[in-house]
């Protein structure tokens, strides 16, 4: 007779429990027996709360489904998702080794910190390319393999998480406020680069102890997301500035277009920087080929040997070394390094112009024991208004085509609506309250402001709708921008879109 999983009156035929791997609010964890292949999950039980909500479970069906056809080394691949007798569970492969919150208890070197953060870029990079985002990266959903593979969990879960009735289940925004782009802060459509905005996020929290924007208020915390600059590195890793700068740029255009962009980043900074020479020396940071990118170039280091990941630079390590045909990107960086140094020499030798590239002289790596310095993060304060510059006729014609790019039924994209309030100088808001500036009867720049409101309060019901509620409170108060006393927008205010 086949054996069944039983536990708090949890009925799952084919799987046998071994012991619980963790609880939370919205599931159970379990390493399991599947008892047709002979083989451990980790079965993942839906809370009865979220089981109840007809909603959530299509979208956790549909979205489950969608991911278990993600296939990569660096995605944790999905068993099976399904329902038995009104309990909706999910069985993937079991991953040994931890989480990225275990291993962040401890001092991280440099060389662990972007092995992690090419691993989960190489994974995003994947899934992006399938159509899928992951929405929730955060360290707790990055595992590790036995030979230190980091792996990215629970793709899929976060959109299911996103339906209208979610309000009273989850009560807050869709991800983890210490982790979230901006624009999934303010409740807009996200695609990968939020996902890669997160990643950023997570490296400098790895390289300095601390999230990059902290408080005690989640909406505090989302808030700093949108309106505080990019966080500034401490001196010993400043080196690495370049990469969280585009990763964590505030307008998703601005970042890298996907993973591989910025693993590729990454590799020419490794290759140019002098502080990586000691990780070049070390081969602590090689390049791992995605498979499905160049499948024969898979890495020589992890197949002939144990893997040496997260060995302190410094510490005597006998590394094996691949041949030189299976390390292409060792090449790659010579030549990066070739180039760099010629165009130093170039510019050094015309004459009345200075050297273009600068040599910082900063420390290589992270010592494991060593405190980390905070993120030298700059909190100003309100920035006086904008003024914007025009005559009133062309500042009515870009406020006017702004709103109507928002509110077009066909638009693809959230960039329209955030043009309503941002970036500063150049939004419709701005644009309409700089008309009235010149012209205090213009009626056309307040209609336009009322048009905004207007919009803005249906936007930030369909957030509260949807339990989003950090977003709805950063909606509600971009239109009070325009409008301090929509009535609309002050009750929504009331109601919860407040945190």
């Amino acid at each position: 007779m086949s054996s069944t999983l039983v536990f708090s009156s949890v009925d799952i035929p084919g799987y046998r429990i071994v012991r619980s791997l963790g609880e939370g609010g919205m599931a159970s964890v379990y390493l399991a027996m599947q008892e047709s292949l002979d083989r451990e999950v980790a079965l993942k039980v839906m809370s009865a709360s979220l089981a109840a909500n007809a909603e959530f479970t299509e979208r956790f069906l549909k979205e489950g489904r969608l991911t278990a056809k993600l296939s990569h080394p660096n995605i944790v691949t999905v068993y099976d998702i399904a329902q038995h007798a009104g309990v909706y569970y999910l069985a993937q492969e079991y991953i040994p080794g931890g989480t990225l919150r275990d291993r962040m208890d401890r001092a991280l070197t440099v060389p662990e910190i972007l092995d992690v953060a090419r691993d989960v870029a190489l994974g995003l990079a994947y899934a992006h390319e399938k159509g899928v985002v992951h929405r929730d990266v955060k360290p707790g959903n990055v595992l590790f393999r036995n030979n230190g593979t980091a792996v990215l969990a629970d793709f899929g879960i976060a959109k299911a998480m996103n339906s209208n009735t979610m309000a009273t289940l989850a009560g807050n925004s869709i991800g983890t406020p210490h982790y979230m782009s901006p624009e999934q802060a303010r409740a807009e459509k996200v695609d990968g680069r939020s996902d890669l905005y997160s990643l950023g996020a997570m490296i400098v929290e790895m390289l300095t102890g601390s999230p990059p924007y902290d408080s005690s208020d989640p909406y505090t915390i989302a808030l700093m997301h949108v309106t505080h600059p990019v966080p500034r590195l401490p001196e010993k890793s400043a080196w690495l500035q370049p990469l969280i700068e585009q990763l964590m740029a505030k307008m998703p255009d601005s970042r890298y277009p996907n993973g591989d962009a910025f693993v590729a980043a990454c590799d020419k900074l490794i290759a140019a920087a002098p502080e990586a020479r000691a990780l070049r020396d070390a081969h602590l940071t090689r390049k791992r080929a995605s498979p499905r990118i160049a499948p024969s170039a898979a890495p020589v280091l992890d197949q002939a040997a144990p893997t040496q990941r997260g060995v302190a630079i410094g510490q005597g390590v006998e590394l094996p070394i691949a041949p030189p045909a299976a390390r292409p990107w060792l090449w790659l960086g010579v030549g990066a390094a070739v180039m760099i140094a010629a165009v130093l020499l170039w510019s050094k030798l015309r004459p009345g112009e200075a050297p273009t590239v600068a040599s910082p002289t900063v420390p290589a790596v992270v010592a494991p024991d060593a405190p980390s310095d905070p993120v030298e993060t700059v909190i100003p304060d309100s920035p006086p208004p904008t003024l914007v510059e025009g005559d009133p006729g062309e500042l009515l014609a870009r406020a006017n085509g702004y709103v109507r790019e928002a509110i077009a039924p066909t638009s693809e994209t959230s960039m329209g609506a955030r043009k309503l309030s941002s970036p500063p100088g150049d939004n419709a808001i701005e644009l309409y309250q700089q008309v009235l500036r010149l012209d205090p009867t213009n009626a056309e720049a307040r209609q336009g402001l009322q048009r905004v409101a207007d919009f803005m309060a249906a936007r930030a019901q369909r957030a509260l709708d949807q339990g989003i509620l950090t977003g709805c409170a950063f909606i509600v108060d971009d239109g009070l921008l325009a409008v301090p006393d929509h009535r609309g927008l002050l009750e929504l205010r009331e109601k919860g879109c407040r945190l």
